[in-house]
């Protein structure tokens, strides 16, 4: 009886150690997390693997969205991103993300700080311009504008219009040029309102290089800047005019105005 004991209890301290050592090999052999904090700027979608999507719409009263995910430590995961509607990615920061790539690769590491931001840049930012054909509406005075032409080098057009029998403008000065911008306008606001005071109040050409410009020559067809009154709905389709200089054609956008909502400028690309 005292054999057979003896040989039990020797069975059951070799199980609970069994039991012991597994557990404890299990424990060093379970993946460890890490936090992954990410910060979102704007509109947009950023995909973690393993994770639902996070999501972010920018409003005027919140600029961005912050979210922890909890991954494997030691892992290589890639972020994806998504803009919304007419946003576009400006640029990664943060780890190992940089630069404005669609996806960002990276691993992260107990001992560093799992921040990654992903910036992007509403429609109408001087970074992501609207397209030509695409309607933005302003404030100043409830226009709608929309691009849907430009002429960059249309000096030998806009030299060539004639009023009264003589030349409407006087050729361009050395390193300058005329460009033609082929704008539609609607009046969106209640009564009517003047679209003069709109094009020379509020619409400039503008590149990296010198100051604004003005709508500042008389350009070939019809010329908006000479419209006065325009009725809520009535859309009216002419050129502008624009004396720039030559090395800044190509970075030359339309400064329309300011967005009625933010307030901020709104730009249009010429090309």
């Amino acid at each position: 009886m005292r054999l057979s004991r003896l040989v039990g209890l020797l069975v059951t301290a070799a199980v609970v150690v069994g039991v012991l050592v597994a557990s404890s090999a299990a424990a060093v052999m379970a993946p460890r997390t890490v936090a992954l904090h990410l910060t979102v700027n704007g509109s947009g979608t950023l995909r973690v693997p393993g994770h639902p999507a996070f999501t972010c719409h920018a409003s005027p009263t919140r600029a961005h969205c912050r979210r922890t995910f909890q991954v494997r430590e030691g892992q290589r995961i890639v972020l994806r991103e998504s803009p919304a509607s007419g946003w576009k990615l400006w640029k990664w920061s943060g780890l190992a993300c940089h630069g404005s790539a669609a996806s960002c690769s990276l691993r992260v590491k107990a001992r560093r700080f799992g921040f990654v931001t992903a910036s992007f840049l509403p429609p109408g930012d001087r970074l992501n311009p609207y397209p030509l054909g695409a309607p933005a509406n302003l404030r100043g005075g409830g226009w709608q504008v929309k691009v849907n032409s430009a002429t960059l080098e249309a000096t030998a057009a806009v030299d060539a219009v004639v009023m009264n029998g003589q030349p409407a403008n006087s050729p361009p000065p050395p390193g300058a040029q005329y460009t033609l911008v082929n704008v539609s306008m609607t009046y969106v606001g209640s009564g009517s309102s003047s679209l003069q005071n709109y094009i020379f109040g509020w619409i400039r050409a503008e590149g990296h290089k010198n100051a604004p410009y003005p709508n500042y020559c008389i350009p070939p067809g019809t010329d908006l800047g000479s419209v006065d009154q325009v009725f809520s709905g009535q859309t009216v389709t002419g050129n502008l005019c624009f004396e720039i200089a030559s090395n800044d054609t190509a970075s030359l956008l339309l400064n329309g105005g300011d967005d009625e909502v933010t307030g901020l400028p709104v730009w249009f690309a010429l090309r």
